[in-house]
C-alpha cells in the first residue's frame, strides 16, 4: 500500500514538475514567472475552470473566493461554469484539454476514469479529510490504493412513506405493507422496475451479485442463480399486483403526493416536492424487508456518491488538488447540506444532532449503511441496458416465470460477455 501511494505522489510530483518545465521553455507565454514565483515561495497566478450542476453555481463560487483568501501561495482566477454531474464525464472524454480542471461525477464513473488516464490522484491536503470518510465511501474511490475523487454526499434511494397510511412498525416490511387495506382508488407501494437503477433492490438483497463479491470480477453476476429466480419470480408477483403502481414518467410519485399511495422509493432529490404536499404526513426510512424465496431479506440497492475530480492533464495540480479537497471538507458539505440539501457523508457531519435531527437525511444514511457499494469497474457500463430491458419485460408481461430462467441467463451473457474495456 505504501508503495502504492509513493507512486501517486511521484505521479503528482512529475505532473508538477511537467508544468514547470514547460513554462520555463523559453517561450514567453506569460506562465514562467508565475511558476517561477510559486517555485521560490511567492504568490503563484492560477487560472481553473470548474464544473459544477446549477444549483451549485452560487456556492461553489463563495468557496473558491474563500479559499483563494486563506491561500497566500495561489492568486486564483476561475470560471465556473454549468455542467451535470452525469454529463461531465462524457465531456471529459470528448476533449479533455477543454474540459474542466475540477468537476463532479458519480463515484461509479471513477475507476473508468482513471483506468483511461483522466483523472490526477487526489494526494496533497486528502489526508485531512481522509479518517472522516466511512469505509464505503473510500472503497467507491479508490483503485488499486490510489484514490482519485473526493466524496462529498451519498447517492441512493430509500423509502418515503404516508404516515396517515402506514405506521413506522409497518413500513419495516414490504410484506405487511402490500397486506394492508389502504381503501378504494390507493395503492400499497410505487417503485420503478423498469428501471436499471432500482430493480437491483430484488437481486442484491437476496444474496445476488454483481461482478463478484467485491464488484471487480467482470466475468462474475449470480442473478441468474436460484436466488436471482427468487428475485424475478419475486418482481413477476409484483408487477401483476393491483396495489403495486409503477413510476413511469413521475407518476407514482404524483399519486403519492396526492395521498394516494401509501409508499415510494425515491431518493433526498423529492424530498422538497414531498413535504411540501404531504407536510407533516411524510415519513422516510430505509428500504423494507421482503420475503423472497421463502426467506425474509433485506433488500439492497446500488449506492455511490457524489464526487469531486481533478482532470490529470490540469495546467495547476496542485492548486486543483488542494481546491478540490477544500470543497470536500466539513464546512463546505455543511453549506451543501443547508442551501441545497445534499446530505454530508463525512462521519462528524452524518452524526451531529443537525443531520440526526432530519429524517430524510436519517433514512439516506440508514439505507446507505444496507447498500451495496455500485460497482465502478468499467464492465458496469454493459449492466445497466439488459437490465432495465429485463424489468421492463417483466413489467409489461414479455417475461413471465415460463421464460425467466431463459430470460435471466441472456440477462447474465449480456452483462457478461464481451469486455468493453
Amino acid at each position: 500500500m505504501k508503495m502504492k501511494r509513493i507512486g501517486a505522489l511521484m505521479l503528482s510530483a512529475m505532473m508538477l514538475a511537467g508544468v514547470f518545465t514547460a513554462c520555463g521553455s523559453g517561450k514567453d507565454d506569460g506562465k514562467s514567472s508565475k511558476s517561477g514565483a510559486a517555485a521560490s515561495g511567492e504568490t503563484q497566478d492560477v487560472t481553473l475552470k470548474i464544473w459544477v450542476p446549477e444549483e451549485e453555481v452560487e456556492i461553489t463560487d463563495a468557496m473558491v473566493k474563500k479559499f483563494d483568501e486563506i491561500h497566500d501561495e495561489f492568486n486564483i482566477k476561475y470560471e465556473i461554469a454549468v455542467v451535470g454531474i452525469d454529463e461531465a464525464p462524457a465531456n471529459l472524454e470528448t476533449d479533455a484539454d477543454t474540459a474542466a480542471d475540477i468537476f463532479y461525477t458519480p463515484s461509479g464513473g471513477v475507476a473508468d476514469l482513471a483506468n483511461k488516464g483522466l483523472l490526477l490522484p487526489i494526494v496533497k491536503d486528502f489526508e485531512t479529510i481522509k479518517d472522516e470518510l466511512p469505509e464505503s465511501a473510500l472503497n467507491a474511490v479508490t483503485i488499486d490504493d490510489i484514490t482519485y475523487a473526493v466524496p462529498f454526499s451519498p447517492n441512493t434511494f430509500f423509502m418515503y412513506y404516508n404516515k396517515d397510511l402506514y405506521t413506522e412498525e409497518e413500513v419495516k416490511s414490504l410484506d405487511t405493507m402490500m397486506a394492508k387495506d389502504l381503501g378504494d382508488g390507493k395503492y400499497n407501494f410505487g417503485s420503478k422496475m423498469t428501471d436499471s437503477w432500482y430493480t437491483e433492490m430484488y437481486f442484491l438483497g437476496n444474496n445476488g451479485t454483481l461482478f463478484g463479491e467485491d464488484g471487480q470480477d467482470p466475468t462474475n453476476c449470480s442473478f441468474n442463480d436460484e436466488n436471482g429466480l427468487a428475485a424475478g419470480e419475486y418482481l413477476i408477483d409484483l408487477a401483476h399486483n393491483p396495489k403495486y403502481i409503477e413510476d413511469i414518467d413521475g407518476v407514482a410519485g404524483s399519486e403519492f403526493k396526492n395521498g394516494n399511495l401509501g409508499a415510494v422509493t425515491s431518493g433526498a432529490w423529492s424530498a422538497p416536492e414531498f413535504r411540501e404536499a404531504l407536510g407533516d404526513k411524510l415519513g422516510a426510512v430505509a428500504l423494507p424487508t421482503a420475503t423472497i424465496g421463502g426467506n425474509e431479506v433485506q433488500l439492497s440497492n446500488f449506492v455511490d456518491f457524489k464526487t469531486i475530480t481533478v482532470k490529470s492533464n490540469t495546467e495547476y495540480p496542485l492548486a486543483a488538488q488542494q481546491l478540490a479537497v477544500y470543497l470536500g471538507n466539513a464546512e463546505n458539505c455543511l453549506t451543501r447540506y443547508e442551501k441545497q440539501g445534499d446530505i454530508p457523508v463525512l462521519k462528524s457531519l452524518a452524526s451531529s444532532e443537525e443531520i440526526q435531527a432530519d429524517f430524510v437525511a436519517s433514512a439516506l444514511n440508514a439505507q446507505a449503511a444496507k447498500a451495496t457499494n455500485q460497482p465502478s469497474i468499467p464492465k458496469m457500463g454493459d449492466y445497466w441496458d439488459p437490465m432495465k430491458a429485463l424489468g421492463e419485460g417483466i413489467y409489461y408481461g414479455d417475461v413471465t416465470k415460463a421464460n425467466l430462467q431463459e430470460q435471466l441467463d441472456a440477462l447474465v451473457d449480456s452483462i457478461t460477455g464481451t469486455l468493453t474495456e
